[in-house]
């Protein structure tokens, strides 16, 4: 399968769009669809799409390539559903060009091919590759750390009681001959030893429900998932996860900051009062990095505000405030209709690598 690049000749992605370009399309291209053809051709340079071979029986097999252009339109041009996205590439000859269809499949083969997308498990490391090269030899000064709440069409599974499981603690003082028993580490100690894969691999994905308190105070409540986002002072987004909304944002914390600093070099880690943890600091200041986090109100007479001038560098912590305001608005579904974990995060990762590839052609621009 031809790349994207392959596909228009190898005209030129960033300068205005030269005649060459535009013969190669039925209709005139407007600036969305130039906006998302350079958008595929910084992307599929990352992407290891696998190949489907043809059996020399039966009908030659759609590739995978198409599928996940598809993927992204659906993200980029805000297509709720695979119905309507069939009806557009129908409609529209320059995206079914764009995305590589000479004939439109149907619903089911989308369907499955997503499915199979979604459990490849190939984007996060496509946004890793993208993140190396574009910072290579470069230094991300701060990096913001948040969470935002995802709502999908899911059914919350019921959890099994287990009463009685836990063994009973005995009542009263110890003895004073009683030799003191250590206190057992605490997840988030563990996690200091452990790979960000082990660590991740311990989080619910399952859907859930959760609460967050946001900027103004308020709370709010959600069905489903978590979107973590490490992203640079311009808003590139660099670690993406996606948990179960009952997983609190400190507990990806130490998982994040190590993923992050294998891509980029930074200096400051931004995170609101969430991650107020003194085993966060004291791991990001093992790194010899400076943890800037805004102090948790809920330590009474113990909560000392930061000086004046890490409050001023922490206002550029809304960065992260801004990329995920741009994801939700322009690039993830207003509504999500597939159902699991796997497939939910193909679409928020989805939408995270166009962000991240909007990103970097506005640094080449």
């Amino acid at each position: 399968m031809k790349t994207i690049t392959e596909t228009v000749g190898g005209a030129q992605a960033l300068l205005g769009i030269s005649f060459k370009l535009q013969s190669c399309f039925e209709e005139a291209l407007n600036e969305q669809q130039i906006t998302f053809l350079h958008m595929l051709r910084c992307l599929e340079g990352h992407l290891p799409i696998p190949v489907r071979p043809y059996a020399g029986t039966g009908r030659i097999p759609y590739q995978y390539q198409p599928f996940m252009r598809s993927q992204f339109a659906k993200n980029f041009f805000q297509i709720d559903t695979t119905s309507k996205l069939i009806e557009r590439l129908r409609a529209d000859p320059n995206l079914r060009l764009l995305c590589g269809f000479t004939t439109i499949p149907g619903k089911a083969s989308f369907s499955r091919v997503f499915s199979l997308l979604a459990e490849a498990g190939i984007l996060p490391g496509t946004l890793e590759s993208l993140v190396k090269e574009t910072f290579k030899d470069k230094v991300v000064y701060h990096i913001g750390r948040d969470s935002t709440a995802i709502n999908a069409r899911e059914t919350v599974e019921k959890k099994d009681s287990e009463k009685g499981t836990k063994p009973l603690k005995k009542r009263g003082r110890p003895p004073k001959n009683a030799e003191k028993q250590e206190k057992p580490p605490t997840e988030m100690e563990n996690q200091i030893t452990e790979s960000p894969a082990v660590s991740l691999g311990k989080f619910n994905t399952n859907c859930s429900f959760g609460c967050k308190k946001n900027s103004q105070g308020n709370v709010s409540f959600w069905k489903e998932y978590k979107l973590h986002l490490d992203v640079s002072d311009s808003g590139f987004p660099l670690t993406a996860c996606v948990t179960g909304a009952t997983v609190h944002d400190s507990m990806l914390a130490i998982p994040m900051e190590k993923m992050t600093e294998q891509r980029v070099t930074f200096c400051y880690s931004l995170m609101d009062s969430a991650y107020d943890a003194q085993t966060i600091k004291d791991f990001i200041q093992s790194r010899e990095r400076v943890p800037l986090i805004d102090p948790n109100k809920r330590r009474k007479g113990n909560c000392p505000p930061l000086d004046p001038a890490k409050k001023e560098r922490y206002t550029i912590r809304t960065s992260v405030e801004r990329a995920n305001s741009h994801l939700k608005d322009n690039l993830i579904p207003k509504a999500i209709y597939v159902k699991g974990h796997s497939k939910v995060s193909f679409v928020l990762f989805a939408a995270v690598l166009c962000l991240a590839a909007l990103k970097h052609l506005a640094f080449l621009c």
